[in-house]
């Protein structure tokens, strides 16, 4: 999960665990892509589009797209995004969550 908001990092949190799936927190982009680099077991990268008001989040999920295709990305965010910027397979809900859609997300690339 990569979100830079304490708050709605323990909301993802819950998601996740709800999903049946372990958590690995990151507060960067930077920290993710390092957490990626280090790591074989990540299947599914959930974050935020919307960090500190940039567009780090889809920028993150380019590149994990064409760093590691088999990753599956559910993403979030509160402003509509085109179909064509978004990663193959990629799945983007907004907000506010809806703790159903995303759990039911997260769980179909879990299995």
């Amino acid at each position: 999960m990569v979100e830079d908001d304490p708050i709605l990092m323990m909301a993802m949190v819950e998601f996740v665990e709800n999903a049946g799936c372990e958590p690995v927190e990151a507060y960067t982009v930077r920290e993710a892509i390092e957490i990626l680099e280090t790591r074989t077991d990540i299947r599914t990268v959930f974050t935020d589009l919307d960090m500190r008001g940039s567009t780090a989040g889809m920028q993150m999920a380019v590149t994990i797209r064409d760093r590691w295709p088999p990753i599956e990305l559910v993403m979030i965010s509160s402003q509509p995004w085109d179909a064509s910027q978004i990663p193959a397979r990629g799945v983007v809900l907004g907000k506010p969550f809806d703790r159903r859609r995303i759990v039911a997300a997260i769980r179909k690339f879990a299995v």
